[in-house]
């Protein structure tokens, strides 16, 4: 998030140069000696004239050294990212704050290290201010907005101004800000900023590949404060919320088929209804937890006024291009050039989130994965997969508990052969896919998804898409957790 130019204090220090050091006042007034008619100086002068040169042999040989002397060293010190674990170690450094922009970015001097240096912190995005201000009456903002910064500001204050900072990579950046994590010292101990945001829900996790080592504590933090609907989470935080009664659900296709950025529509975001009415979106907008503008104030896709989930079905957002118009209004493209969404197998098991807003800024409907804390899902022990992986290729869910079960929300993917958390494709389920007890849904690998029933779907893949050698089907959430799996050759589910 920008910061205005606005209340920026000072610049940084000038350290001396060779340029700045002037000789001796005997070197300067050298010139003034007086010579003899020959040229040459009396005895005295003479005498003067070679120490003079000396001196100035001297100091030409000192100034390259004090021109290219290093700036005062910053006070940095190693250990654990994570207090008390034996894991990822971090760099250290402590600050001295100057200005609290927001919840998420702060303006400090480092300790040891010339100027001003701003600060964008690890792992949340706190909601956005539209103006910035030292005094905490002034600012505006969007809802949750201010509150998380005024978090930051007591915490500072209570810490006297007083911050620890570290990244596991010391060039670590967001833009033009370095990226840290940011600890206040309250109560005799460090206790880390972006971990008490989360905890009162007044920041979205924003999970990253290269300060990764605390992306699974802060995905938990998050899913228990949207368990809990605290603050951002609390659907009526903000005042005059639209269609208070809507019942809606959020479910992102993190993972497209193939390479993400070769497959942008593959990426998208099914907004469900479960209520009895129609719910028009006139005005709503849909992020992920990074911040990618639609108009100044919305920081996601603004849905248009013609934009309606119709009571027990859905829209859908791709991430990709494509044409919005009046005459599919649950049919939307975001337009985006590159994917939005990280996946959950890469590196310190990334993650992300989808998040539907109202005008007002109320938090209606999220879904955060991968799933990292109270993992159950309704599914789980009520359906079996079974796989044919022979001409006519087919894998069919069957419900085999004793009531109605909806597969709305979950997707089949036949993993990449020997690696788990990668996949060849997926097949998700959506609206109108309740199967009743001891009812079987078969998805045929070939076929049209023009001949789709109820009970029998397509792919429409071709033929031969399963190995008879051996491979893996997996049913799981959209938040990853894995309901049923079935494998047949030499393969296995463990």
């Amino acid at each position: 998030m920008s910061i205005p130019s606005r209340g920026r204090r000072g610049t940084a220090r000038r350290t001396g140069t060779a340029s700045s050091l002037r000789p001796s006042r005997e070197a300067r007034l050298h010139t003034t000696h007086r010579h003899d008619a020959g040229g040459r100086g009396t005895g005295g002068t003479a005498r003067r004239r070679s120490r003079v040169a000396i001196a100035l042999a001297a100091l030409a040989a000192l100034l390259p050294v004090l021109g290219t002397a290093p700036a005062a060293q910053a006070r940095t010190s190693e250990g654990p990212c994570v207090a008390g674990t034996s894991g990822r170690l971090c760099h250290f450094w402590t600050a001295r704050t100057t200005f609290v922009a927001d919840g998420d970015t702060i303006r400090v001097v480092v300790d040891g290290e010339p100027g001003e240096k701003t600060i964008r912190f690890t792992g949340i995005n706190a909601m956005e201010l539209w103006r910035y201000s030292a005094n905490p009456a002034h600012r505006r903002g969007a809802c949750m907005g201010l509150e998380a910064a005024a978090l930051v500001d007591r915490a500072i204050k209570a810490s006297h101004g007083i911050v620890r900072l570290s990244a596991q990579d010391p060039g670590s950046r967001s833009g033009k800000r370095l990226r840290r994590s940011v600890e206040v010292r309250v109560g005799g101990r460090w206790q880390d900023l972006s971990r008490m945001e989360l905890e009162q829900g007044l920041a979205l996790w924003l999970p990253n590949g290269v300060e990764w080592a605390h992306n699974r504590d802060y995905d938990a933090l998050a899913e228990e404060a949207a368990a809990a609907h605290r603050n951002l989470y609390d659907p009526a935080a903000c005042a005059g919320a639209p269609s208070p009664d809507a019942q809606l659900a959020v479910d992102v296709n993190w993972d497209a088929d193939g390479d993400d950025e070769h497959d942008l529509n593959g990426e998208w975001v099914d907004i469900r209804n479960l209520g009895p009415a129609d719910v028009s979106l006139a005005g709503w907008w849909l992020r992920d937890s990074w911040l990618r503008f639609s108009s100044p104030r919305v920081p996601g896709f603004l849905f248009p006024s013609y934009a309606v989930v119709p009571a027990g079905g859905s829209l859908r957002l791709h991430a990709g291009c494509g044409e919005n118009g009046p005459a599919s209004p649950q049919r939307f493209f975001w337009c985006q050039k590159d994917s939005v969404f990280e996946n959950a197998n890469g590196k310190g098991d990334v993650g992300d989130g989808a998040y539907l807003f109202d005008p007002r800024g109320n938090l209606r409907a999220s879904m955060i994965y991968p799933c990292v804390t109270a993992c159950s899902d309704p599914l789980t022990g009520q359906v079996a997969l079974d796989v044919h992986p022979t001409a006519p290729e087919s894998i069919s869910v069957t419900n085999v508990g004793g009531g109605p079960v909806d597969l709305a929300g979950h997707l089949l993917k036949l993993h990449l052969d020997g690696e788990p958390s990668r996949f060849i494709w997926s097949y998700p389920f959506g609206a109108g896919s309740v199967l009743e007890p001891g009812e079987t849904l078969e998805v045929h690998v070939d076929g049209s998804p023009g001949d789709d029933t109820r009970l029998d779907r397509h792919l429409g893949r071709g033929p031969y898409r399963l190995a008879d050698g051996g491979n893996v089907v997996s049913l799981r959430s959209m938040t990853d957790i894995v309901v049923a799996c079935a494998a047949w050759g030499d393969a296995s589910c463990h």
